[in-house]
């Protein structure tokens, strides 16, 4: 599938406020709108490639020249007397935002390590086996130095900003009527990161600026339903569960009584006198054991796929609401 940056009347590239650039794709089925931050695109490569949802998208990237009326956020600024060309712009020569912190160019590999590594961390935190964000972003830090990415706290840090803020501008706009959907770079590990939390405020010592605006009814009114279907999911996962036990404990004791009757024939082959007849009815006994126990596993498997129907038809619900909700 083929992309297009978005650009303005002068054919240069459009970056936001937080440096990201839309990207616009044009399919047989679908059309897919997308952002990527300023520091993941190439600007010396004729084509990039990036895989959104499964598909290959392939961008054009020459001539990338920006609008020069970006506001502040991440766009790069470089640091020399001779004023370097575009094309320099994401060498390896020093460079800092506007705020004068130092920029990292990070880019697919080293935010995949990000990524991999706040999920760990975050969990720790939670648990109380780390004493803060502050300690973790450290720990990333130090992670990513081992991998050879010279990566500061801070710029780690500012790299957790970034994409969350790349997420929630995604939810925003995707939650609005009329428009095209927006797909981020790395949307799964972003969505299993802040679906259940971006709206929260900070905790943890986290030094993450919260708006206030964005805690509206209706952001309130989803997180709640978000928070019920999460509820009742693990509901029915724990049902679930005790009828596999139920099972699996029926099984064993079929398997306890076979083998109490393998016991008992062993000893009436060692006895003299043994009636052929008694095999007879031993194994009617345990057919009779077996087809009880088979007819108990059906009942259980006909209520668990019971359960299943009422939790799917449960789930249409929510979604049909939320889905009545984002429409009005």
């Amino acid at each position: 599938m083929q992309g297009w940056f978005n650009r303005d009347e002068d054919g240069k590239v459009i970056i936001d406020s937080n440096g990201f650039v839309t990207i616009t794709c044009e399919g047989n089925e679908e059309n897919v709108v997308f952002q990527l931050h300023i520091s993941e695109i190439d600007d010396k490569a004729e084509q990039m490639c990036f895989n959104v949802n499964g598909k290959d998208i392939y961008i054009d990237v020459v001539p990338f020249e920006t609008n020069e009326n970006d506001t502040e956020g991440d766009k790069i600024m470089v640091e020399s007397e001779n004023k370097e060309s575009k094309d320099d712009k994401f060498n390896s020569t020093p460079t800092t935002s506007k705020n004068g912190n130092a920029i990292f160019p990070w880019c697919d590999a080293s935010t995949k390590i990000f990524l991999k590594e706040y999920k760990l961390k975050k969990e720790l935190v939670k648990h109380r086996k780390l004493k803060n964000m502050k300690r973790a972003y450290q720990e990333i830090s130090y992670n990513l130095a081992e991998n050879g990415f010279s990566v500061s706290p801070l710029q780690v840090e500012n790299r957790y900003k970034t994409l969350k803020r790349a997420y929630k501008n995604m939810i925003t706009h995707n939650r609005r009527s009329g428009r095209g959907k927006y797909i981020c770079s790395y949307e799964d590990d972003l969505v299993e990161i802040f679906s259940n939390d971006i709206y929260d405020t900070k905790m943890n010592d986290e030094d993450d600026a919260k708006d206030p605006k964005e805690l509206s009814p209706i952001t309130q009114k989803n997180n709640s339903s978000s928070e019920t279907f999460h509820m009742k999911t693990l509901q029915h996962n724990a049902r679930l569960e005790a009828q596999n036990v139920k099972i699996i404990e029926n099984l064993q004791s079929c398997q306890r009584l076979l083998k109490n009757l393998i016991t008992s024939l062993d000893n009436k082959n060692k006895n003299s006198n043994y009636v052929p007849s008694g095999v007879l009815q031993i194994c009617m006994e345990m057919r009779d054991i077996q087809k009880e126990a088979n007819t108990r596993t059906e009942e259980q498997r006909e209520k668990a796929k019971e359960q299943r129907e009422k939790t799917n038809n449960l789930l249409e619900e929510i979604v049909t609401i939320l889905k009545s909700r984002k429409d009005t």
